[in-house]
């Protein structure tokens, strides 16, 4: 595929143009990720609320029917469900199971378990058990 920049300050709105054989998952998703006017999220930490850029969130996970947002040194509370804050999200971001959401640009390994299992450990340190139903998901979004 080719691809062509012009860059001028002057104009008045950006836009883009795709000229494609046929859409796929992938233009679709770079399409969202183009029109998708907030990059971060209102998070909670005890009565303060902090804008998290998408870009810092390493994980998301719902723990005890809360879902938290993790950075590489902080964690915060996002006071919705998990769905209503993956709609918000980037195509950056891959379901480790059906309470957890993964960054993968933050992944450091994936660590294959005698049982199978497959754990992805972040860059922070935290570890993530990734369900059995969303291995083949994240393979295919790593390019394994």
């Amino acid at each position: 595929m080719k691809i062509k920049f012009h860059i001028d300050e002057h104009l008045p709105e950006e836009k883009a143009e795709f000229w494609l054989r046929k859409m796929t998952e992938r233009i679709r998703q770079i399409t969202e990720d183009l029109t998708r006017e907030k990059d971060f999220v209102w998070c909670y930490q005890g009565e303060n609320v902090f804008s998290i850029n998408f870009s810092d969130i390493y994980l998301i996970q719902v723990e005890n029917e809360k879902t938290y947002v993790y950075t590489e040194t902080e964690n915060y509370l996002y006071k919705g469900r998990l769905y209503q804050i993956q709609q918000l999200l980037p195509s950056d971001f891959v379901m480790a199971s059906r309470s957890a959401l993964v960054n993968y640009h933050k992944l450091d390994h994936l660590q294959i378990l005698n049982d199978g299992n497959v754990d992805a450990i972040l860059k922070n340190n935290l570890t993530v058990q990734i369900s059995r139903r969303k291995i083949k998901t994240l393979k295919e979004v790593l390019g394994l």
